[in-house]
C-alpha cells in the first residue's frame, strides 16, 4: 500500500509540474505533448570553457526558448566524468551552470533537463566539440607615419592555456558613421596590419575581435566580441605632395627638353 500511494503521489507531482500550474500549458504545450515532443519544446544548448578558473572548466546550458517557465526543471551531465557518475547544474537566473575539474575531456557525455527524478531530453555532447573561447582583450593600435600603415594588436588568455591554445580570430572595422558596414579580417595570430590608402582619410573607425577554437581536436562556437576600441585617421597631407610633386616635375621638364634637343640634332 505504502509503495502504490508512493507512486501516485509522484506521478500526481509529474502531472502537476508540467500542467498549466508551471506554465508550460501557456508555454510551449509540453502538458499534452507526448514524450518525443519534449525535445523540441525542451530545446536547449550548451557550450563549454576550459580553464576558466585554473584547472577548473565550465558548463553553460540555456532554452532555446526563453518564455520556457524553468522553474521545477534542472540539468544533469552524465558519463565521461572523473570520479563521479553525474553532475547537477546550478541555476542561475535563465542560464544553468557548472564549475569543476571533472570533465574528462574523452568521450560523449549526456545532459539532460529534468523534472523531478524523471528525464524529459537529453542530448549526448562532447565538451572539447562544444567550446567557446574568452573573449580576446586590450585592443591597441597604433599608427605608423613613416610606414602610412596601422599594427592592430590584442591579447587573449589561451595563449597561457594547456587546452584550446590554437584559435581563429575575426577582427571587425568599420567607419563609426556605418553602422553595418564591417570589414572582416580572419587571422590565427595577434597581429594585423591596416594600410592607411585602404581607410578613409580623417575618419573615426571601430575595431573589435572575437575567437574560435581551430585545431584538430577542439571544436566550437564564437567567442564574445571584446570591447571596442577606436582611432582616427590622419588627414591628407597636400603639403606633403606638393613637396614630392614638386621635384618629379621639375624632372619630367628636364627630361622632356634634353629628349627636345636630341631629336632637332
Amino acid at each position: 500500500m505504502t509503495i502504490l500511494s508512493t507512486a501516485l503521489g509522484t506521478v500526481f507531482y509529474l502531472l502537476q509540474a508540467v500542467s498549466g500550474e508551471s506554465g508550460y500549458a501557456q508555454n510551449g504545450d509540453v502538458e499534452d505533448a507526448e514524450p518525443d515532443d519534449n525535445s523540441r519544446l525542451l530545446s536547449f544548448s550548451c557550450y563549454s570553457q576550459l580553464e576558466v578558473d585554473g584547472p577548473l572548466h565550465s558548463l553553460t546550458c540555456a532554452f532555446d526558448n526563453p518564455d520556457i517557465n524553468s522553474t521545477n526543471l534542472n540539468f544533469e551531465i552524465c558519463d565521461s566524468l572523473l570520479g563521479i557518475k553525474c553532475l547537477n547544474l546550478n541555476k542561475l537566473q535563465d542560464i544553468y551552470f557548472i564549475k569543476t575539474k571533472k570533465f574528462l575531456l574523452i568521450g560523449n557525455s549526456s545532459i539532460c533537463v529534468k523534472l523531478g527524478g524523471k528525464n524529459l531530453t537529453c542530448q549526448e555532447v562532447n565538451i572539447v566539440k562544444i567550446v567557446k573561447p574568452e573573449a580576446p582583450f586590450d585592443i591597441k593600435v597604433i599608427y605608423r607615419e613613416e610606414a602610412n600603415d596601422f599594427v592592430v594588436t590584442f591579447h587573449t588568455s589561451h595563449l597561457k592555456k594547456k587546452y584550446v591554445k590554437q584559435l581563429m580570430h575575426d577582427i571587425a572595422y568599420r567607419q563609426e558613421k556605418d553602422k553595418k558596414d564591417w570589414m572582416h579580417v580572419n587571422l590565427s595570430n595577434t597581429k594585423l596590419t591596416l594600410l592607411q590608402r585602404k581607410l578613409q582619410p580623417d575618419a573615426m573607425y571601430e575595431i573589435k575581435v572575437r575567437s574560435i577554437p581551430y585545431g584538430e581536436y577542439y571544436e566550437g562556437f564564437w567567442s564574445e566580441w571584446s570591447p571596442s576600441s577606436h582611432f582616427r585617421t590622419p588627414e591628407v597631407n597636400h603639403a606633403g605632395l606638393s613637396l614630392l610633386y614638386g621635384p618629379l616635375s621639375l624632372i619630367i621638364r628636364r627630361l622632356w627638353n634634353n629628349c627636345v634637343r636630341n631629336q632637332k640634332r
